[in-house]
């Protein structure tokens, strides 16, 4: 057997730190994977996010002394605000723009859209129930506040 030199004698600290890195990014990929599985959207969060939108643009009405819609389609909701000649303007943006509800999951509405946020906080009570497979929740209204609760 040849005899071995001193730099021969196992791993040098660049080749340990190239075998840490690439064990770190597999881990923190499959951390990753696993975090998106889990946070695929329920019927619980998307209710509680349409109450959460319902709200900001009952508030929104009453602070900015306007009328404001809410608004939907078979694919999701928005709001939208009524300009000087009466024309409703869709809002943009993420806070109370159109929101795409998931693949698979369905809203029903107690009222036809568009439903009037009045600045007064005198808007008509509403509800909605939001379903995904055999998970449904329901919203709840009454035209100053939104609130969520399992449906019965």
């Amino acid at each position: 057997m040849p005899a071995r030199r001193a730099g021969e004698l196992g791993m040098t600290l660049i080749e340990m730190l190239i075998v840490l890195a690439i064990i770190a990014v597999a881990a923190g990929s499959v951390t990753l994977g696993i975090g998106a599985a889990t946070r695929s959207p329920s019927a619980e969060s998307e209710a509680r996010r349409l109450a959460q939108r319902l709200q900001a643009a009952a508030d929104d009405a009453m602070l900015g002394d306007t009328m404001v819609a809410f608004t939907a389609r078979k694919t999701g909701y928005g709001f939208a605000r009524f300009g000087a000649g009466g024309e409703m303007q869709a809002f943009e943006g993420d806070a109370l723009g159109f929101h795409q509800l998931p693949g698979g999951m369905t809203m029903t509405l107690s009222l036809r859209p568009p439903v009037v946020l009045g600045p007064d906080g005198a808007g008509k009570p509403m509800t909605a129930t939001v379903e995904a497979g055999s998970q449904r929740w329901v919203v709840l209204y009454d035209g100053l506040t939104a609130n969520v609760m399992p449906a019965a």
